[in-house]
């Protein structure tokens, strides 16, 4: 959960794909350890061993190159981030969620600019191309030549085993506003900070479940800048949170904000509603598209 929307719709995805029960075959094909912590009960697992050296060339080469001749055993490839082969036996379909790849505001380097190359390369091989929200086919289809005859949007889901209401377990131990998400620059973590400083109550605390690979050194700019406005002590930083753990997170949570610049879709906002927490979110498209008026918006800059 904490480690990203892509991950979580993985994490619901296999779920429900190990539970149908209309006679299909899944195989997932992951590197080692990639899916540690995600229930693969009746689903096939195939490891792909990709070199840790240069792993993003190696990487390519796997999905330009062998993941095609894999998939001739099979009747459909479902790409999930946003790359696919270009040339493949097997009926291809790909989801595009990755904004930051498309919308560099925040990290515009080699890597960023090499996978939109990459999409832009695959994009004419596949037989749908699919987006999580009406929101993220507007936006990335301004950026990047996208046929408009093989797009569909399907929103991600959430299962409601998951969330079945649980009894207390005594009170809180603070209150405090949760945060789900990749600590990285697009989230917009710093006017969530900066809105501490507006709130009556001094007690009520900040908390952020997530770490982030892309941007490692983002956590010590926010910690600065929490220690600058005097509420250092009022902003804790989970690491990252199991799914199976974090909902506990949100049942005790005063509301759950949604502070981010750009988003395709918002896992979180579909499990704060199911759980029953107020939703406080930033006013960006994909959010009013998925929360529509269940939600409290902002503006994306103002704290």
């Amino acid at each position: 959960m904490s480690e990203g929307g892509g991950r979580s719709y993985v994490v619901n995805l296999l779920r429900e794909l190990g539970r149908d029960d209309r006679g299909f075959r899944f195989c997932v094909l992951a590197q080692p350890g990639q899916l540690h912590g995600i229930d693969t009960h009746g689903l096939e697992v195939q490891e792909v061993r990709i070199p840790a050296r240069a792993r993003v060339v190696w990487r390519v080469a796997y999905e330009e190159a062998v993941m095609p001749l894999v998939a001739r055993r099979f009747d459909l490839l479902y790409c999930v981030a946003d790359l696919a082969p270009r040339f493949a036996a097997a009926p291809t379909v790909v989801l595009l969620r990755n904004l930051n790849i498309y919308d560099r505001r925040w990290y515009d380097d080699a890597r960023t600019r090499t996978l939109e190359r990459l999409v832009r390369w695959g994009l004419p091989g596949a037989r749908r191309i699919l987006f999580p929200s009406q929101a993220a086919a507007d936006l990335i289809s301004e950026r990047i030549p996208v046929p408009a005859d093989r797009v569909r949007v399907v929103h991600y889901g959430i299962s409601l085993d998951a969330f079945a209401p649980e009894p207390a377990e005594g009170a809180p131990p603070a209150r405090y506003v949760f945060l789900p998400a990749a600590v990285e620059k697009h989230k917009n973590i710093e006017v969530l900070v900066d809105a501490l400083a507006h709130v009556q109550d001094p007690e009520l605390e900040v908390w952020i479940a997530g770490h982030s690979l892309l941007d490692p050194g983002h956590r010590a700019v926010l910690e600065r800048r929490a220690e600058a406005a005097g509420v250092g002590d009022r902003v804790r930083f989970l690491g990252a949170v199991p799914y199976r753990d974090v909902l506990r997170y949100y049942r005790d949570a005063v509301a759950f904000v949604f502070p981010s610049y750009i988003e395709t879709f918002g896992h979180p906002i579909l499990e704060a509603m199911v759980v029953g927490t107020p939703v406080v979110a930033s006013d960006i498209p994909a959010f009013r598209e998925i929360a529509q008026e269940a939600g409290l918006y902002f503006g994306v800059s103002d704290p």
